[in-house]
């Protein structure tokens, strides 16, 4: 495989899109019991002949908000179900390198677009918990298993930074490594030319 070019990985793009499908699924379903059980009928107790008073319903005080919150969720998940299923179905270039630039897929948001080289101050291959601002508790946990590609750079007078994780990207964690490696012989070459 090239080194200088990352492609999303289809099967880690599919998986991730089945995932969140399932929460989609997940939110909507448990959103439409809440509303077909807010407005049933209400219950009676009793037996033929006697009607004993139906016990009063427990006041929710999050009740107005659950349901919002679970579409919310589930249209939060379709937006990435969409962004994984593309990315599944098409084999598109999550970042490569040319002519002493970055150029990033736009999913990940990454300002400038193309980077230039010469403005990356770190960029560090590791275990995807070791690398700088990742998250916490379970999230940590999981990431033991995943390697990623940490930058940092400068951008008009401000940072930035982008993570890319090897089950995003095909060949995994030895293409992103080779990838970093290509990156590093950039690095080099433009601070040894004086344009870093």
């Amino acid at each position: 495989m090239n080194p200088a070019i990352l492609h999303f990985s289809r099967t880690g793009s599919a998986i991730k899109a089945l995932f969140f499908l399932g929460g989609a699924a997940i939110a909507f379903v448990v959103a439409g019991m809440m509303h077909a059980e807010r407005t049933a009928p209400p219950h009676t107790i009793g037996l033929p002949g006697i009607e004993f008073p139906v016990p009063a319903p427990h006041d929710d005080p999050l009740a107005p908000f659950k349901i919002p919150v679970l579409i919310v969720a589930g249209s939060v998940c379709l937006f990435y179900v969409g962004r994984h299923g593309l990315r599944a179905l098409t084999r598109q270039v999550a970042a490569k390198i040319e002519d002493g630039r970055i150029h990033f897929h736009a999913s990940y948001g990454a300002e400038p677009n193309p980077l230039p080289v010469d403005r990356i101050a770190e960029a560090r291959f590791d275990r995807a918990d070791r690398l700088p601002g990742g998250g916490s508790g379970s999230a940590r946990l999981g990431a033991r298993l995943r390697h990623g590609l940490y930058l940092r750079y400068r951008t008009n007078g401000s940072a930035g930074e982008l993570r890319l994780i090897d089950n995003d990207i095909d060949g995994g964690a030895e293409q992103l490594r080779r990838f970093a490696d290509y990156l590093e012989v950039w690095r080099h070459a433009r601070r040894g030319s004086g344009q870093g």
